[in-house]
């Protein structure tokens, strides 16, 4: 719901806002925080868990059609409008399910997001087009925080946008005109 609030409101014109990195590096660690305590709830009395649980929003803006308490509805309209200005605000920063499915991304098991040398540094092409701040401004991506959009890695393989390859392709027909 969000991710579609989002769109419509970026083709209306509603301004995005951009959040610097320093800042998103602070907000993101919160949902790991969140999926902890939640960890830790559930090993308690059922009752404080569910209620605990109610930090995901999903109950009452889908299952319920927002009729629910007045708290609960204002948390999620609060949430939505969030997301009208920051692309993926919920699943960004606070979601316990999105940390919870990040957490084996630590383990490395599967290398497959590629980089370039010249990627973050002084490219930042890959970087600006992350729709949630994977990507370090120093070129290494955050595996925990990709949600595998692949826009890194269809401009990692476009000759005409990376920098990286252009400038290989220039090296190559440098190379191939100054040999007789």
């Amino acid at each position: 719901m969000q991710e579609l609030l989002n769109l419509a409101a970026r083709r209306l014109g509603v301004p995005q806002a951009k959040i610097p990195f320093a800042v998103h590096e602070r907000l993101w660690p919160l949902k790991y925080i969140i999926f902890l305590g939640l960890l830790g709830l559930a090993l308690g009395p059922t009752a404080l868990a569910f209620t605990a649980a109610e930090v995901e929003p999903f109950k009452t803006a889908i299952i319920l059609r927002f009729l629910r308490a007045p708290p609960f509805v204002a948390y999620a309209l609060a949430l939505l409008v969030a997301g009208l200005f920051i692309e993926r605000f919920f699943c960004r920063y606070l979601c316990p399910l999105g940390a919870g499915l990040a957490l084996p991304a630590r383990l490395g098991i599967f290398q497959w997001l590629r980089r370039h040398p010249q990627c973050g540094a002084p490219c930042q092409l890959c970087a600006a087009s992350c729709p949630v701040q994977a990507i370090h401004p120093e070129g290494r991506i955050n595996p925990n925080e990709c949600i595998a959009c692949l826009k890194c890695q269809t401009l990692y393989h476009d000759e005409r946008r990376c920098p990286a390859l252009r400038l290989r392709q220039k090296l190559r027909a440098a190379e191939a005109g100054g040999s007789p």
